[in-house]
This record gives C-alpha cells, structure tokens and sequence, in this order.
C-alpha cells in the first residue's frame, strides 16, 4: 500500500455531532433538538466553507515559510 495514498485520504479537520452536543450542552445548557442540530450544522458548514481560500492560502504560505 502507498503511504502517499494514505496521507492523501486523511480528513485535516472534523466536527463530529457528539462535539456540538457537548458544546450546546457548555453554551446553552441542554442538548440541541434534531431540528437545531440540523440548523446549527448547515451554519457551521457555511461558516467554515465561507472564505476557505484564505484559510488554505494562509496555511500553505506558513507551512512554506518553516
């Protein structure tokens, strides 16, 4: 097996639901309903898609850098 490949497959960054549960549960003080929990994930998608161009060119002109 090609570690390359392997590398290539790796997820860089996840939210999994249990996280935003626990979350909700820190902010608001009780777990979020089916209907919130599909709220709050169309806006986390949104937000963390919005600008993701400056995110990764951010990124790789540090990782450069180094």
């Amino acid at each position: 097996m090609n570690n390359n490949n392997n590398k290539q497959n790796n997820i860089i960054f996840s939210i999994t639901v249990d996280e935003l549960q626990n979350e909700a549960v820190r902010l608001i003080g009780r777990k979020l309903t089916d209907q919130e929990l599909y709220t709050a994930q169309k806006g986390i998608e949104a937000g963390l898609s919005f600008d993701i161009e400056t995110v990764f060119k951010t990124a790789i002109e540090e990782a450069i850098q180094k």
